[in-house]
């Protein structure tokens, strides 16, 4: 996971300067970027019910290994148009990496332990992303090609030590109910993966948890597409600020995960935990909106870094523990289509509001948080009261 971020850190910052050295307008440029969660939109499910038939560890070492070669042909890429397919096809790659891997760590974990193993793996996964933009820019001194093929270098040493390292989980579909076994061994990947992503958003244990991963996936792209302009224009700073407001963003996400998740989740459950989370986002994108200093926006990204530290692995554990272990990729694969819709419209959504005024998008992700804090409050409550009735029916039946 580690090696994967690094790579997709080192793309990132150099990508425009290999889009404009291509001859792209704005508009490409933008496209350049956004095709990529694009394609994740409409791959990631696929690729998690492919893993529940394939098995974890074949489905990650191709995204990896895909990723790194599509992104490494960039580097040849004669034209926009070649350019905007190859970062297709890097989408989709990657889309297969993040659902295997959480689901053959659920196979390898207790439910004790999955919160603190998830934590680390989305601190890996920040700490991969640090490192990867200063990474990018040093190797783009050599030439504007060298990032692009060291992604393409890196992704197959990271194949290599997959195939040789990399635990394996359980058999294909094992696990699965009868039920389930003749969807699993009959149909093709694309109407499994349809299927399952219908049934998980139908459940009304996993749908609060896929709302939450989009909620979240859209505030969070409002911070990725304006928070340079907003450093840069209306607070009158200087780019290396943004660049420490990014770094600051990652950081404390990172440390949030390694550290305290685990012990709130095991304190309080999945829901809590992305309330909370979710709590110190709304704060942290009012306080930013009002902001006139630097320091109030640094100080608004540390608790914005700390909603994305909590929320993001509460999801992830929750759905892991509400999910058979034979449906896990179909699971992780949903979270991350999602997602990827989230992080696909929250760069127009925020674009569009920047426009109208500078603050205006992070008071609107700070409300739809506050919003979606609501909801998971009433729809906590709604379920302790059935549970309760339930179990009151439970003990009269049994009187």
């Amino acid at each position: 996971m580690f090696l994967t971020s690094l790579g997709f850190g080192v793309i990132l910052p150099t990508l425009p300067f290999l889009s404009k050295h291509l001859g792209a307008t704005p508009l490409e440029m933008g496209l350049a970027i956004s095709v990529f969660s694009v394609a994740s939109l409409f791959s990631s499910f696929l690729w998690g019910a492919a893993s529940d038939r394939l098995g974890r560890r074949p489905v990650l070492i191709m995204g990896i290994v895909g990723y790194g070669l599509s992104s490494a042909l960039l580097a040849l890429a004669p034209n926009i148009t070649v350019l905007l397919i190859l970062r297709f096809l890097a989408g989709m790659m990657a889309s297969a990496v993040s659902p295997s891997s959480m689901a053959l760590v659920t196979e390898l974990t207790s439910a004790e332990e999955r919160p603190r193993i998830l934590g680390y793996m989305g601190s890996i996964n920040g700490i991969g992303f640090i490192f990867g933009p200063p990474v990018g820019a040093f190797l783009s001194i050599f030439g504007i090609g060298v990032p692009f093929a060291s992604v393409g270098l890196l992704s197959i040493l990271n194949g290599l030590l997959a195939m040789r390292f990399l635990p394996r989980g359980s058999k294909p579909a094992e696990g699965a109910s009868e039920a389930i076994r003749p969807e699993v061994n009959k149909e093709n990947a694309w109407v499994a993966g349809v299927k399952r992503l219908g049934l998980l958003l139908k459940n009304r244990m996993i749908a609060p948890l896929l709302f939450g991963s989009f909620v979240i996936a859209l505030a969070d792209a409002s911070i990725s597409s304006t928070l340079s302009y907003y450093i840069t224009g209306p607070l009158q700073s200087t780019q290396t600020m943004a660049g420490w407001a990014f770094m600051m963003n990652a950081g404390v996400s990172a440390i949030a995960q390694a550290t305290v998740f685990a012990r709130i989740f095991t304190r309080y459950g999945d829901m809590m935990t992305i309330v909370i989370g979710f709590s110190f986002g709304a704060v942290g994108f009012f306080l930013l909106g009002l902001s006139h200093l630097l320091v109030w926006a640094f100080g608004a990204v540390a608790l914005l870094s700390l909603c994305r530290g909590l929320a993001f692995p509460s999801i992830t554990t929750g759905i892991s523990l509400r999910i058979s272990s034979a449906l896990q990729g179909s699971g992780f694969g949903s979270y991350n289509t999602v997602g990827s819709l989230g992080r696909t419209l929250g760069p127009l959504i925020a674009g569009w509001l920047f426009s109208v005024h500078a603050s205006s998008p992070f008071f609107f992700s700070g409300g739809l948080l506050l919003l979606t804090v609501g909801a998971f409050l009433l729809w906590t409550h709604r379920e302790r009261k059935t549970s309760a009735h339930q179990q009151s029916n439970t003990v009269q039946k049994t009187v």
